[in-house]
């Protein structure tokens, strides 16, 4: 059985880095939380200091993952439009 070629395109995208969920819940979680604290005058605890540094580091994580996908577009764009 003849395996079908792929094409230029389909080689692209198969080898693309992978974009992130969106991450505007996130964002909005964050400040939802600071918020509440504001609002509630609630000791800061070394609880919800983990809860909020974890949040933002998913969403460093996925702010990479957006540069990394972006940077492989452009070069293949680059390289195969000139």
């Amino acid at each position: 059985m003849k395996r079908k070629r792929l094409t230029s395109w389909q080689r692209w995208k198969k080898k693309a880095p992978k974009v992130p969920d969106i991450t505007c819940p996130d964002i909005d979680s964050v400040i939802t939380k600071l918020e509440k604290h504001l609002e509630t005058n609630r000791t800061y605890t070394q609880f919800r200091h983990k809860q909020i540094v974890k949040t933002l580091e998913k969403l460093r994580r996925a702010n990479e993952s957006l540069r990394d996908s972006g940077q492989y577009w452009y070069d293949i764009a680059k390289d195969n439009l000139s």
